[in-house]
């Protein structure tokens, strides 16, 4: 991929990286009308553009094709050709997805050669399929159950096409079928019988691809197309829900470099980092203070007295790949502002056998990640209230970091497994 010159936006007291107008991502969508419907590249890319990102973007979406008409079209090729593609993303046909009109095997085998392609020219490319959504026949349960069942062979059908071909998944699909089970007054597609996406659909497989290629929530966002301000929040928590939650489920976390990292001090002054990064081969990290350093969980001494706050940058590496992470570290981030985590949440027994608990004496909503100690996220849950047990009785033994999050605060807890 290429170099990137990075600008910062701050966010919610966090940092989003950028790139110049002179630097902008390349993103290239191939599919058909099911892609192109209502706009839906240019809403990827009005969304990113609003968290800071810059989009070149071009797409190759001809009604009615899929991956027998995309291998060998002279006008595709020639865009693969002639730019070197950031991003990718691939919609199998209407009927490919679902091997109604195809073999699975005869559509993996193409999607194989357009991997290739791609690759030619751009081998640092992150490509992504795109997992569609068949539509409803009619207002019966029946029809309810046959769109169920159709949507999970799909979903099976992409995922086997993943693993065949070493490329991950945006599950638009799994975004529909979850709305559509919670809530049936949101339709999702132009009508009855019709396979192609409504607004609504549209706006929601946006944000999935936003949250699928970037592997960030959508923050302080302002990009509704033509929803209402609620649903247009509604289908951006599905989105985020699904994609973020279940990143292994997708491939995501398998296949993709991710950068993430939180930190805390006992004494203001030394900082102790926990990368929670996944699928990397080497990670580097900046202070923002000329001190860098390899190690994976660092600790650092910042002297705050000649410096308010650092911009802590991390970079993981994967192959040619690369995926950023920053965070702003100042004395208020490292203190408690609205209230004392220990006196808020207690985590118990630690070394622990079974059952983790997490006692809350709060009211105030939280969420809570598991990962193991090279960075892969385990367990994870949102909106909690009450108090919760994490059954982690199938984990080997060893070291685990719990990290919960409320009021914009997160402390992270050193578990031990026995």
């Amino acid at each position: 991929m290429k170099k990137i010159t990075f600008l910062l936006f701050i966010l919610s007291n966090c940092f989003v990286l950028a790139q110049t107008q002179e630097s902008p991502l390349n993103i290239l969508f191939v599919g058909n009308s099911i892609t192109y419907y209502n706009n839906l590249p240019q809403t990827f890319k009005a969304i990113s553009e609003e968290q800071g990102y810059h989009i070149n973007l071009d797409q190759h979406t001809p009604g009615g094709t899929g991956f027998i008409n995309h291998v060998g079209n002279a006008t595709l090729y020639s865009k693969l050709d002639n730019t070197v593609w950031d991003y990718v993303i691939l919609q199998p046909g209407s009927n490919e997805s679902p091997a109604f009109s195809q073999p699975l095997a005869d559509t993996i085998d193409r999607a194989k050669i357009l991997r290739d392609k791609i690759y030619e020219n751009s081998p640092c490319a992150s490509i992504y399929f795109y997992e569609i959504s068949y539509g409803i026949v009619d207002d019966s349960a029946a029809s309810l159950q046959q769109y169920l069942d159709r949507q999970l062979l799909i979903k099976n059908n992409l995922i086997q096409m993943s693993n065949e071909t070493n490329i991950p998944l945006a599950p638009i699909g799994e975004t529909f079928q979850t709305s559509i089970q919670q809530n049936q007054a949101h339709f999702l597609w132009g009508g009855y019988g019709d396979i192609h996406p409504n607004t609504k659909g549209s706006f929601m497989g946006a944000c999935t691809f936003y949250n699928a290629l970037f592997q960030k929530p959508i923050i302080n966002a302002t990009v509704n197309e033509t929803l209402s301000q609620a649903d247009a929040d509604y289908f951006r928590s599905i989105a985020e829900n699904v994609t973020l939650n279940n990143l292994d489920d997708w491939n995501i976390d398998t296949l993709v470099a991710h950068a993430n990292f939180t930190f805390s001090s006992n004494d203001g002054a030394t900082v102790d980092f926990i990368s929670t990064s996944t699928n990397f081969d080497a990670v580097s990290w900046d202070f923002g203070d000329g001190d860098t350093s390899t190690t994976l969980n660092p600790s650092h001494v910042f002297d705050f007295s000649a410096q308010v706050s650092y911009d802590v940058y991390l970079t993981v590496k994967k192959g040619c790949k690369e995926h950023h992470f920053l965070q702003r570290v100042s004395q208020s981030s490292l203190s408690t502002v609205d209230f004392n985590f220990e006196e808020s949440f207690s985590v118990f027994p630690n070394p622990v056998v079974s059952d983790l608990s997490i006692s809350s004496k709060r009211n105030s909503k939280y969420s809570y990640k598991l990962f193991g100690v090279l960075g892969k996220q385990i367990k994870a849950e949102k909106n909690l209230k009450k108090s919760q047990k994490i059954n982690i009785s199938n984990l080997s033994k060893g070291i685990y970091i719990l990290i919960i999050e409320t009021l914009g605060q997160t402390k992270t807890f050193k578990i031990i497994k026995e």
